[in-house]
């Protein structure tokens, strides 16, 4: 009984350790990713086989946190037959950055 104590308890502080040590702008990101992944789903295509934002999150500036923060609170809109969250109009990238090509590119 000892032992399986020691080894949830380890269990769980490496479970702990690991998830801490995501940065808050990459868990930004990471959110904006599946709120559009769940926006783009309601165009009915299959594009399970491709992610478009497969290294979206990969070197995230830390000033742009606060525009995945925004972004992904938007809501999904239909916009010419395609659905999007809109985004562009309201949620800004931080001066002089482009957090992300593709989100640079508005979709």
């Amino acid at each position: 009984m000892h032992r399986f104590f020691l080894v949830a308890a380890f269990a769980f502080a490496a479970a702990f350790t690991l998830g801490a040590c995501t940065a808050p702008e990459v868990e930004s990101c990471e959110q904006f990713k599946e709120a559009r992944a769940a926006c783009d789903a309601k165009n009915g295509s299959d594009t399970s086989g491709e992610d478009k934002d497969a290294n979206l999150c990969d070197s995230v500036d830390a000033e742009c946190k606060e525009f995945y923060d925004c972004a992904r609170q938007q809501e999904c809109v239909e916009v010419g037959g395609v659905f999007r969250l809109d985004y562009a109009k309201i949620c800004t990238m931080p001066e002089g950055k482009e957090c992300t090509e593709i989100a640079a590119a508005g979709d």
